[in-house]
């Protein structure tokens, strides 16, 4: 069935969304509202006291100048875009496996946004252990095909699972090891991915200040991340919201 898809990221305008694009109309009628900056990390945080601009920067692509969370309401709730049936995040350089990204990863933040508002959504990653700042460098990028492959045998799992109040979290290894990738659902997830660091420094005044960063800590077996870091696999997480509170 022909489907309506729209597209955001936290990663702004790069080439993985270009890819996710791409992809998505070969599903059905797609477009993209991406944030007109990086947005890393920023959950599901909305821009309420500001107003936001909105640019087309190519056929299909737009940019707004907030949060992932209000890219995803934008599609979903304004009359000049049409109404998705199906939200895709992504595609984010890195992965977003375990509890911490769950909660505070604007690619997945989105999703929660679409499935407050009864659309389902599908969060797609790339597992990279190098180049923290890969997302701009188009090289990075360079197996398009692959990805894509990748993305359609997960969705082809996906798909019949779609539901109201519900996403999926889709964490794929680095692109030389996506053709011989095994697709696995997980229930698993990694419970701490990073250790909390602070390093506290002084401005030329004498002033401290403080750079708040991440250590990673060691792999748990079993889990989403141990699937995509160590194995090589696809890891597929479903998140049913209305699951979440019952004992």
């Amino acid at each position: 069935m022909a489907r309506t898809i729209a597209i955001t990221n936290d990663d702004g305008y790069t080439e993985g969304v270009r890819i996710l694009l791409d992809f998505a109309k070969s599903l059905g009628k797609a477009y993209a509202i991406i944030p007109s900056k990086q947005r890393s990390a920023v959950s599901v945080a909305m821009t309420l006291h500001k107003p936001m601009r909105l640019y087309e920067v190519e056929k299909d692509i737009y940019t707004l100048s907030g949060t992932p969370a209000d890219c995803a309401g934008f599609c979903i709730s304004c009359d000049e875009f049409p109404k998705p049936d199906v939200l895709f995040s992504g595609i984010n350089w890195g992965d977003n496996a375990g509890y911490g990204p769950l909660f505070g990863s604007g690619t997945i933040g989105a999703c929660w946004q679409a499935a407050t508002y009864d659309t389902p959504a599908v969060a797609f990653s790339l597992y990279s252990n190098r180049d923290r700042m890969g997302w701009m460098k188009k090289d990075n990028w360079r197996h398009p095909e692959k990805i894509k492959e990748a993305m359609g045998r997960a969705w082809k799992e996906i798909e019949p699972q779609l539901k109201e109040w519900s996403f999926f979290v889709v964490n794929m290894p680095s692109p030389e090891k996506l053709e011989n990738a095994e697709i696995l659902f997980t229930k698993k997830m990694q419970r701490r991915r990073y250790k909390i660091l602070i390093e506290k420094r002084e401005d030329p005044y004498g002033h401290p200040y403080y750079w708040l960063g991440g250590g990673e800590r060691p792999i748990e077996e079993g889990t989403d991340y141990w699937e995509v870091a160590k194995n090589g696999n696809i890891s597929i997480t479903r998140i049913n919201m209305g699951g979440l509170f019952k004992k």
